[in-house]
């Protein structure tokens, strides 16, 4: 749980960074004597989706749920990437019931006909579903491991077991010939 923590902060902090690359800079309206200044802003699409996402880290797990419940039922179809996209967060947040990479993903790789994307909100989702991609892959390694793991642990119960019946029968030789 705490990758998806972890890399959910590093796709936002990879996709602010390039949006930041492609941000617009636009002059600023003069006030009292400043002159020259500049603003640069963020794409709205990409900003809002942070903002979006940081309001989440705020709401308990009873909102959080209403929440996904509204946006699964209003955000799945939608032909808005924004909203698309606010349901994948959603989808990605750990510890909630609602969790789901295998649903983020399809969500990601499965936009239904006429969603319209601005290339920020397309590289994000493209970021997004890379590394969910990884994350099902070391996910299905970690369980090709556990699954190993407790094979060679019943290996070694049986192994144990075996040594302490030869143990056995060598104290019991023992005794006979001591008596």
């Amino acid at each position: 749980m705490r990758v998806i923590c972890k890399l959910s902060a590093a796709l936002i902090l990879a996709t602010a960074l390039a949006g930041c690359m492609q941000s617009i800079v636009q002059p600023s309206h003069q006030l009292s004597g400043h002159t020259g200044t500049r603003i640069i802003q963020e794409p709205d699409d990409l900003g809002e989706l942070m903002r979006y996402f940081d309001s989440l880290q705020d709401k308990s797990s009873a909102e959080l749920l209403e929440e996904y419940q509204y946006a699964s039922s209003h955000y799945r179809d939608s032909l808005d990437i924004q909203q698309r996209l606010k349901l994948l967060l959603l989808l990605l947040l750990p510890n909630t019931g609602f969790q789901s990479t295998h649903a983020a993903l399809d969500l990601a790789e499965n936009p239904p006909d006429g969603v319209e994307t601005t290339p920020v909100t397309d590289t994000f989702k493209n970021l997004l579903a890379l590394l969910l991609k990884q994350q099902r892959a070391a996910n299905f390694r970690i369980q090709n491991l556990s699954e190993k793991l407790r094979a060679t642990e019943t290996e070694v119960k049986t192994l144990q077991d075996k040594i302490n019946a030869i143990k056995n029968i060598e104290k019991n030789l023992m005794r006979k010939g001591t008596f």
